[in-house]
């Protein structure tokens, strides 16, 4: 019974060893590593975002507008439309996101049809840089 024991615990452990080394980073033949095929890893986003901003006037009765230009190659990732004095007459009439060749932008168009006093209108787009 004692040598049935033994032979059993014996051949556990060598199935154990095997199987470990089988399995590791060190072994011969890598039995179950798989090919890494992917696609190289990006770079840290920090350094890659930029903000960048641009203002255009409004004028009273009229319309305005500013567009914020990324950099060449640069994906826009959202933006944002204000203006430097609150005025309930001043309201965005569109903003979007827009391609011309390389580049990427955001523009706002403002409304001022009831306003009386000149305005500035801000466009701002957030965009991620290329990694280098």
């Amino acid at each position: 019974m004692r040598i049935q024991w033994l032979a059993g615990f014996a051949a556990g452990a060598c199935v154990a060893v095997v199987s470990i080394v089988a399995c590791s980073d060190d072994s011969p033949g890598d039995v179950d590593a798989a090919v890494c095929d992917c696609p190289a890893a990006e770079p840290p986003l920090p350094g890659r975002i930029m903000l960048m901003s641009t203002t255009g006037n409004i004028t009273p009765a009229s319309t305005g507008g500013a567009t914020a230009i990324c950099p060449d190659g640069a994906k826009v990732l959202g933006g944002a439309c204000s203006i430097m004095n609150p005025d309930a007459q001043v309201q965005v009439s569109f903003s979007r996101i827009a391609q011309s060749g390389t580049t990427e932008d955001y523009t706002c168009s403002w409304t001022a049809l009831g306003a009386t006093v000149a305005n500035t209108g801000t466009a701002q787009a957030i965009c991620l840089v290329p990694a280098q």
